[in-house]
């Protein structure tokens, strides 16, 4: 019978940053999986509700199985119910789990920017400039400090100075780092080791008004190709892999990936390859990356599996039977 994770069910694994090594190391294995040939297929859409919020899903199928993740894209206040994630079975095709999301939607982009800064941050790194401090810069936050064993210190800039505060207080006091606010976005990125775009950017919107900001040897993550701009004074751009699902349908009422995502330049560097160690070239730390993970990828699977192993394991959750 399915497996049902409420919210309520979930809050300890949510508040738990040591439990987030399990979904990195769940998000790596699939992304070689995924390189080696398990390339899938996907669905990612969006319709607007008459309430005026834009509703998105996420439908994927490979050899793993297939899932489904359901969330408000864009939307005012509160929402209750309304951020669900599905996994099928491969084998009967009937429902295997149905999970809340609530606190842990994000962990789909903060997961596989921690796979990145893992793999491509310089060794050392010391200082992450986090451009954003709504709930996404959050997340990543305690991703990427699980990835950064030498972190040290925490620059935070956002729009709004009083939300930018109280984010950099909590982060200090979460990770027991050194965490402050900075005034600019310059001051937040100088001599930054690795910078996230964790904020809200238009597909294009540079991160980074003025890339001569960053130093050289510094990673960007990026999300909605937020960093291109850095490319063009010498950074290099790296993807996850070049096996992206394929996608079977795309389609926004926003018009938010009105063509899907373009295609990879052939020249980009695979974060699998250098995963596997087939760039050694990367290993002086001396060239600017640009990580992109804006792309319709197969990440929900291998954490809603790392999800529903941590509910196993500790008998959380309840069983239903929709066809009883």
């Amino acid at each position: 019978m399915p497996l049902l994770l409420t919210r309520s069910d979930l809050r300890p694994l949510a508040n738990s940053d040591d439990a987030l090594d399990g979904a990195i190391d769940a998000v790596e294995a699939s992304l070689l999986s995924s390189h080696a040939g398990d390339r899938g297929e996907t669905t990612f859409t969006g319709l607007t509700l008459p309430n005026g919020d834009e509703l998105a899903s996420q439908f994927a199928a490979s050899a793993e199985g297939a899932n489904l993740r359901i969330f408000p894209r864009t939307f005012e206040g509160t929402r209750r119910n309304a951020w669900v994630g599905m996994e099928i079975s491969g084998t009967t095709g009937g429902i295997e789990s149905l999970i809340a999301l609530d606190d842990l939607n994000n962990l789909r982009t903060s997961v596989p920017a921690a796979v990145g800064v893992r793999h491509l941050a310089r060794e050392g790194a010391t200082t992450l400039a986090i451009l954003g401090s709504g709930a996404m810069a959050h997340s990543h936050a305690r991703t990427i400090a699980r990835v950064m064993p030498s972190l040290e210190t925490v620059r935070v800039w956002s729009p709004t100075p009083q939300h930018r505060e109280v984010f950099a207080k909590e982060i200090a006091q979460r990770l027991d780092l050194d965490a402050t606010a900075a005034d600019t976005i310059e001051a937040a990125v100088e001599a930054a080791d690795v910078i996230t775009a964790a904020g809200r950017y238009r597909p294009g919107q540079p991160a980074l008004p003025d890339p001569t900001a960053v130093r050289a040897g510094t990673l960007l993550v990026s999300m909605t190709g937020s960093g291109m701009n850095l490319l063009e004074g010498g950074a290099r751009l790296v993807v996850p892999t070049f096996q992206r699902p394929e996608l079977i349908s795309s389609g926004f009422s926003s018009g938010f990936l009105e063509q899907g995502s373009p295609a990879a330049p052939a020249n980009a560097l695979q974060l699998a390859e250098v995963i596997l160690g087939n760039v050694p070239e990367l290993g002086s730390g001396s060239t600017t990356l640009v990580y992109e993970l804006g792309a319709p990828y197969l990440w929900d699977m291998p954490i809603f599996g790392w999800i529903r192993e941590w509910a196993r394991t500790r008998g959380a959750g309840s069983r239903i039977d929709f066809s009883s």
